[in-house]
């Protein structure tokens, strides 16, 4: 499903720099989950979580055996959207995230010059995630609030900075201080973002194209930034 930050095109480059440094055993944590693109994609102990209850509600009704709709007419989006408290969290999600321009929640009707069918889209992406969403924690709470296991690795993929954001409040600079303390406890800690501050260090970076709005298309630089020290190599003999 379209997901406003979503991670399809790079998440299989991104894993396989986590991955490399995570170690036997070690619980892989999403406190920002989103669509579900990169978490889905790992093995072993998962934990996702997410401030936005309804996309938490959207994967538990999914793994549960709801059924998505597979067109939503502009009328209905603009029902929901006008009658919000009639529909469910699951519902809602998919209708303002699968089914809103540039996946942004609430950003109004998507439609192109093809009548794209989004909520067909959106369907079957889910229908293709229900499988690789079962064995995941899921939980809705703030990443502040989140229990993470004793040394994990803690992928957070948080509303950029000077972006349009997700339709939450969010303040940077408390999140990079909760960052600091994770890795403080002993955890292994990834970021995605466009521009950290100087004490992470940048891992992965690739040029995507971003739409921002129906008439501008540009390219920012996808940058994936550590924040807790490398680990060093052992070599295993068996």
């Amino acid at each position: 499903m379209q997901y406003l930050g979503g991670k399809s095109r790079i998440c299989n480059q991104i894993i396989s720099v986590m991955s490399a440094e995570r170690e036997e055993g070690m619980a892989w944590v999403e406190p920002f989950m989103g669509s579900g693109e990169v978490i889905s994609k790992v093995a072993g102990k998962r934990i996702g979580a997410d401030v936005n209850h309804e996309m938490i509600a959207l994967f538990k009704a999914i793994r549960g055996g709801w059924t998505p709709p597979t067109e939503v007419t502009r009328e209905f989006y603009y029902e929901v959207k006008n009658n919000q408290d009639k529909y469910s969290d699951h519902l809602k999600a998919f209708v303002n995230i699968g089914c809103s321009f540039g996946a942004k929640r609430w950003g109004g009707y998507a439609q192109n010059k093809t009548n794209t069918n989004y909520a067909l889209r959106g369907y079957n992406a889910l229908i293709r995630l229900k499988p690789l969403l079962e064995g995941i924690e899921l939980h809705s709470c703030s990443y502040q609030l989140l229990d993470i296991p004793d040394k994990s690795l803690i992928y957070c993929d948080p509303p950029y900075c000077k972006t349009t954001g997700y339709g939450f409040e969010f303040d940077h600079e408390t999140f990079y201080a909760w960052c600091r303390s994770k890795v403080d406890d002993g955890h292994y800690l990834f970021v995605s973002e466009y521009n950290m501050p100087d004490y992470f260090q940048e891992v992965w970076s690739s040029e995507v194209v971003v739409t921002a709005n129906k008439d501008t298309v540009s390219r920012k630089t996808e940058r994936l930034f550590r924040l807790h020290k490398k680990p060093k190599f052992t070599l295993k003999m068996y």
